[in-house]
């Protein structure tokens, strides 16, 4: 299927996100690239070709196109125009998928932290919106901290973690959300977490986060949804995860208990 046609682009841009425009169509078009959608030597369309289809300027694209050309992914010649370069080959670099079991849940977070490289995106203290008071059962005047990274491994994204947390201490700034673990993060400033619930479903990645995955927007993601409880059962930390399924997979391990007590009538 032709990744340029008006129908194949619909909705790729959003303009209710910060993100701007041409770095949207950047990482959109990276990700084509990378997984070999667009081949080695093969001629993306003319600029105002694709801010057509778009229906964005010609800047825009341009702005796009040139940042994708200074990382050696496309090459760009006057009057001959636009073309790719390795395209697909760089697939045979991706590594293996992660395995990252459910059990032993906080020892494998902090095994996975210290295995993979993470960058900060965000980070704020604000208050909510509603749906995220609820669940926190904050009033309409307290803060939470919102936090939103990527996690790559070898260079490689492969997780989007957006997360709301309920604290006022000062080393959960920035600068310590840069680097490591949120786990030991925790632990340092004290956030007690007592209880964890999980969910696992799939979804559709969004425009923001598939340009931070290097994704195509609407490709279907691992979504986790993570619940961090106190001993008082309430919501400390609310974590949502987009992991890209070539790249991660969960593997839980069950364990059949044989000293079962028997039934008794």
């Amino acid at each position: 299927m032709d990744p340029f046609t008006t129908q194949s682009l619909e909705g790729i841009l959003r303009r209710d996100v910060h993100a701007p425009l041409y770095h949207q169509l950047q990482g959109f078009l990276r990700g084509l690239i990378e997984r070999g959608e667009i081949g080695d030597g093969e001629q993306l369309p003319r600029e105002e070709e694709l801010a057509r289809r778009l229906r964005i300027s010609r800047v825009t694209v341009r702005q796009a196109l040139q940042l994708l050309a200074s990382d050696g992914l496309l090459v760009r010649q006057r009057g001959r125009g636009t073309r790719v370069v390795g395209g697909g080959a760089r697939s045979s670099t991706i590594p293996m998928p992660l395995k990252t079991p459910l059990g032993e849940l906080l020892h494998s977070l902090d095994t996975l932290a210290g295995n993979t490289q993470v960058r900060l995106l965000g980070w704020e203290r604000v208050l909510p919106p509603q749906p995220v008071r609820d669940l926190f059962g904050t009033g309409p005047a307290q803060t939470l901290v919102r936090c939103v990274r990527v996690r790559s491994r070898h260079g490689q994204p492969f997780g989007y973690y957006a997360s709301w947390t309920r604290t006022e201490h000062p080393e959960f700034n920035a600068e310590n959300l840069a680097y490591g673990s949120r786990i030991e993060l925790f632990r340092r400033c004290g956030i007690e977490v007592m209880k964890v619930q999980q969910t696992v479903s799939a979804t559709r990645v969004d425009a923001l986060a598939a340009m931070h995955l290097q994704m195509s927007t609407g490709q279907a993601v691992m979504t986790l949804d993570r619940r961090s409880f106190n001993a008082d059962q309430q919501l400390q930390d609310l974590l949502e995860i987009q992991y890209r399924p070539d790249q991660l997979r969960y593997q839980m391990r069950m364990d059949y208990e044989t000293d079962h007590p028997e039934a008794s009538a």
